[in-house]
């Protein structure tokens, strides 16, 4: 865990120390935008900077794989892909001054997933059911789009109840990196898996995958939109 304290006295000494090194008659922007870093000090630490800025980018993972081609030892710690570190290890300036931050992959994974609902899912499974269990009874089939920390989207299954949307506990994962969340699986995605292709991992049984005839729209999918699949 950071140290709040530390940080925000490590930000606010480097900004008196600009200040104080400044010549007189230096330009207004500068004297505001110390005087906005200096104010704003006392609400920044690191946990906060990897909150507004790390969890929004590619690169960042909740936890990771530390040895490679060893899929079942996970660290259940927050990492950076980009710099292959994890973030507790990372100085506040570090994290601040980070200009590797994207978000790319990311949307073009959601966009990917609201294509594949709207395009091929919602038309396949039209009037397809779901039974659910816990209320004995059969629903039309709704998909709801949940993005992921990293390079991944989940499409989950479920129905309406009351204008709520019900899990199932059926879902879709479409992802570019190996997510440890996975561990169990991680072995059989990687036989399938391409560096820098798409894998759809389709977390559906195989009865509920007959009732609903999704395994021909899945390949079909996989096809057309040169993804990798397995089931899981």
């Amino acid at each position: 865990m950071s140290n709040d304290k530390d940080d925000n006295n490590e930000l606010l000494f480097a900004v008196k120390a600009v200040e104080q090194s400044l010549p007189k008659g230096t330009n207004y922007h500068m004297a505001e935008l110390l005087a906005f870093i200096e104010g704003m000090a006392p609400f920044l630490d690191r946990d906060t900077l990897i909150d507004l800025k790390c969890q929004g980018c590619d690169n960042y993972a909740t936890s990771f794989f530390p040895v490679e081609d060893d899929l079942d030892i996970v660290e259940a710690h927050e990492y950076c892909h980009a710099k292959k570190q994890m973030l507790h290890h990372q100085a506040f300036f570090t994290i601040a001054k980070c200009m590797e931050y994207s978000n790319e992959v990311q949307k073009e994974l959601q966009e990917m997933a609201e294509a594949v609902v709207e395009e091929d899912l919602r038309p396949g499974l039209a009037g397809k059911k779901l039974y659910d269990r816990k209320l004995f009874a059969s629903y039309d089939v709704e998909l709801r789009i949940e993005p992921r920390v990293g390079e991944n989207v989940s499409i989950e299954f479920g129905h309406k109840a009351n204008g709520d949307f019900v899990e199932s506990g059926i879902w879709i994962c479409l992802l570019r990196r190996l997510d440890p969340e996975l561990c169990e699986h991680s072995a059989k995605i990687v036989t399938v898996q391409n560096h820098g292709q798409t894998t759809m991992v389709v977390m559906i049984g195989r009865q509920i995958r007959r009732q609903l005839g999704v395994d021909a729209i899945l390949e079909k999918i996989a096809e057309t939109r040169d993804m990798d699949i397995v089931y899981i």
